[in-house]
């Protein structure tokens, strides 16, 4: 399965298996995380952590990512996360973004993590994803906007507009619901990341070049993220 077709299956996975997987598939998801673009001038590090190493989750293994404590650096944590989602899944193995857990050893610049591993919970069909009606996300009805609308996001709040002009997709932080002022600073942020990383991956699917993602306010001083392409 390719990575824009798991965008239709992928969803939060929590009932791991008790095996362990094969070590060279676990270095290969971290290796590609490791080499993922990331948001422009956001680098992205990340590290391979077991239970032990890692509190409020008790998956088999996790990516942490750590980056600057920045809007920028908060969606290119996402961005780049989200292409090792969307991989694992591709290939049958379960995920999920863990907002509250973190390393126990405590760094300052500790973003977010993924937990990963086996599992036998079967994919989930489109149609039965909750999200939001499109047209509350984009004017446009288009494999941009339909990928993006799958994306995960903190407490599934969708916390962006689109917007299309020539060679270029904009994704607009719009905050929603009664959570909006606690995710607004970090996880809303990431999230942007992570459904500019399905606008990427739709693009490209599209037959189209994606010039690497670029972060800045827009006129009206909301956080964007900007792609473009050729």
């Amino acid at each position: 399965m390719d990575l824009h077709a798991a965008i239709s299956i992928r969803h939060s996975v929590h009932r791991f298996g008790a095996a362990p997987l094969d070590p060279s598939v676990v270095q290969s998801i971290v290796e590609l995380a490791r080499r993922a673009d990331p948001l422009a001038g956001r680098p992205v590090e990340v590290v391979l952590a077991g239970p032990d190493q890692v509190k409020g989750s008790s998956a088999p293994y996790h990516l942490l990512a750590f980056t600057t404590q920045d809007d920028a650096g908060f969606a290119s944590a996402g961005y780049v996360l989200q292409l090792a989602d969307l991989t694992l899944q591709a290939q049958g193995l379960g995920s999920h973004w863990i907002g509250l857990a973190g390393p126990k050893a405590k760094r300052p610049d500790f973003t977010v993590l993924l937990a990963f591993g086996p599992t036998d919970e079967p994919p989930r069909a489109e149609a039965d994803a909750s999200r939001l009606p499109l047209d509350r996300i984009s004017a446009q009805d288009n494999p941009v906007a339909r990928a993006v609308r799958l994306a995960p996001s903190g407490v599934n709040d969708q916390p962006w507009l689109l917007e299309f002009s020539d060679k270029l997709v904009r994704l607009v932080h719009q905050p929603r619901g009664a959570m909006s002022l606690v995710l607004a600073k970090k996880m809303d942020k990431i999230s942007l990341g992570i459904a500019a990383r399905h606008a990427a991956v739709a693009l490209e699917h599209e037959g189209c070049q994606v010039s690497g993602p670029t972060a800045a306010c827009t006129e009206a001083g909301r956080f964007a993220i900007d792609l473009a392409y050729r």
